[in-house]
């Protein structure tokens, strides 16, 4: 008897349990929709990099255009800072296994704010390359990136 009334009284409180968790829930989901939707003011776009050439002043990146064409764009070194707190315009992280390196292109309200090269932590590796002694880059100063998809 003593089994059953406790069953019984268990019972009870998860189904009263149960009942007021659902009205809590459908109230919050209602607040949700109160609230119009907001688009992100950052975007991004990634690109395969095929191979970096390290130069004086900046990276010559040669990656994927389109489906069979290779882009050229150049980075200044002035955009990478090794002091963790300060918000740069270049970034590296390193490559996982099994992928091939990559860039992405950050923009914030459609214009350029950052850019993330995902490579190889070793400069050993076939995506590093070393530039020319005498390759030179006319726009190692500019403060905005334009890539060509």
């Amino acid at each position: 008897m003593k089994k059953s009334l406790i069953i019984s009284a268990l019972l009870a409180g998860a189904v009263a349990f149960a009942g007021f968790a659902q009205d809590a829930g459908s109230e919050q989901g209602q607040k949700n929709y109160k609230y119009p939707f907001q688009e992100s003011k950052v975007s991004y776009r990634s690109v395969q990099v095929y191979k970096v050439l390290d130069q004086k002043d900046a990276y010559i990146v040669m990656y994927a255009k389109g489906h069979r064409d290779v882009g050229q764009v150049s980075i200044p070194k002035k955009w990478y800072s090794t002091d963790g707190n300060k918000q740069t315009k270049l970034q590296f992280r390193p490559l996982s296994k099994g992928i091939q390196p990559y860039m992405s292109v950050f923009s914030r309200d459609g214009n350029f704010d950052h850019v993330v090269l995902t490579m190889p932590t070793s400069r050993q590796e076939s995506a590093w390359g070393v530039a020319a002694s005498g390759t030179q880059v006319d726009d190692a100063d500019k403060d905005t990136l334009v890539v060509e998809y």
